[in-house]
């Protein structure tokens, strides 16, 4: 799952302890989402901290992560499903690479693309880069907002962090969200972008933030959802639904670790298993059943596991 946070902050550190003290509480927080390696990286203006859970690159994907002769700095959670095609496009361009992880990809491409990276990946994310070249911090969540990213400004400093919790912990001033609370009674969920606390919001989906050395973040959305309506033959739908779902489980497959995949009864993790035991002969399955009549889909299950 991996997990990041950090602290920004306008004017030059005059105590690098308090930062670096801060930003070591805000990931003891979120340890659970990385059991396997913590990770630090500190200079004038930011702190940055990680916690991870190792899933590609095992021995070489240690963050914070840095290229281009540590001009550039990454934290990021996710998983990067393309990032085979991308690095091999740009190793053609020149572009040289210290791991085969899927982060140094995305510094590989934000060094050639810059905010428009995003346009190009295809997987799950949130990251933060710092170019300490032109004291910029660029962070990104991905398209449909699979992975989290929370921010809060106090003062000079900017905050954030992949769960609230982290910033929640070391904000002086905060204050209830009564109108977010109400949101939350409504629809048993507080909507994007606020959260129960006034001062820490979320990054939308599909949106980048640019934040400047004494400047407000700048939101931008790089995705934008449009849908056509074309009419096709039942057949035609039919082979591109497959294709397509052929595709993306082959891609999801990519992995140092095993892989898993969770088996109810029903149909849609039926298909979804059905297509990666082709690419994975070993593939494990996880089924979860209950001790009430009527409710458990474990036979089911079952039978299709063993087919």
């Amino acid at each position: 799952m991996c997990g990041l946070v950090g602290c920004l902050t306008d004017r030059r550190k005059v105590d690098n302890a308090t930062y670096d003290q801060v930003v070591r509480e805000m990931t003891k927080m979120i340890v659970h989402r990385g059991p396997d390696d913590e990770g630090y990286f500190a200079d004038d203006n930011i702190t940055m901290g990680f916690r991870r859970l190792s899933i590609i690159d095992l021995a070489g994907g240690h963050q914070p992560l840095s290229y281009d002769n540590e001009r550039y700095w990454l934290t990021f959670n996710g998983e990067i499903y393309n990032y085979v095609e991308l690095r091999e496009q740009l190793i053609q361009e020149g572009y040289t690479f210290k791991t085969d992880s899927d982060s140094e990809v995305i510094l590989g491409m934000y060094a050639k693309y810059q905010a428009k990276l995003t346009t190009y990946l295809r997987g799950m994310f949130a990251f933060v880069i710092w170019d300490k070249q032109e004291k910029t911090l660029f962070a990104a969540r991905d398209q449909f907002g699979i992975k989290p990213f929370y921010y809060a400004i106090a003062g000079d400093d900017f905050y954030y962090a992949s769960e609230s919790k982290a910033i929640y912990k070391i904000l002086k001033d905060k204050h209830f969200d009564q109108e977010a609370l109400q949101d939350y009674l409504t629809f048993q969920y507080v909507p994007e972008t606020e959260t129960l606390t006034k001062e820490i919001k979320m990054l939308a989906p599909g949106c980048s933030l640019t934040k400047q050395l004494g400047h407000a973040p700048q939101i931008k959305r790089y995705y934008h959802r449009e849908f056509h309506p074309v009419v096709r033959s039942e057949q035609d739908y039919a082979t591109r639904l497959k294709e397509t779902l052929i595709d993306s489980v082959k891609i999801h497959m990519r992995s140092d670790v095993p892989v898993g995949a969770f088996l109810s009864g029903g149909i849609d993790s039926s298909i979804v298993v059905a297509i990666a035991k082709q690419f994975n002969p070993n593939l494990k399955t996880i089924s979860v059943g209950f001790e009430r009549p009527g409710y458990s889909e474990l036979d089911v299950a079952q039978e299709t596991a063993a087919k």
